[in-house]
């Protein structure tokens, strides 16, 4: 059984709230196969993108552009893993969708239509809906 099909299994509905220093961080809401991760927080979000990256305060031009060339090895291997779970979620019916600021970010798996985000992304199972709040929360 692929994760994807047990998400939609055991995420039946419900809403839980993640809170960091006191401050909610993000909101994820649940049902009927649909899942919602509100970002309410986006430090806390721009936060862990850093920390999943390994981003440093380097100082210098040579270790920026290392840096820099790390971010995007990472993104390449991200996107191949996101990738392969949108495709997994539509086969299963479940769809995760992204929202800031009231605003779908992205949506994946079955609800996504892809139009344009499909040459970028190579698969139909991503949707990037907002492209200027991907770009905001540093995603």
């Amino acid at each position: 059984m692929s994760l994807a099909s047990l998400i939609g299994d055991i995420v039946k509905s419900g809403k839980v709230t993640v809170s960091a220093k006191n401050v909610e961080a993000i909101e994820i809401t649940a049902a009927d196969k649909k899942i919602d991760v509100k970002a309410l927080d986006k430090k806390f979000i721009k936060e862990v993108l850093e920390a999943v990256r390994g981003e440093n305060e380097a100082k210098g031009l040579g270790a920026r552009l290392r840096g820099v060339v790390g971010q995007i090895n990472v993104a390449r291997g991200s996107l191949g893993m996101l990738k392969e779970l949108a495709e997994e979620l539509k086969e299963a019916g479940v769809t995760i969708t992204l929202t800031y600021q009231n605003d779908v970010v992205i949506t994946l798996g079955c609800e996504a239509n892809a139009k344009f985000s499909s040459f970028a992304t190579g698969t139909k199972a991503i949707e990037i809906n907002s492209p200027t709040k991907l770009v905001e929360l540093g995603i």
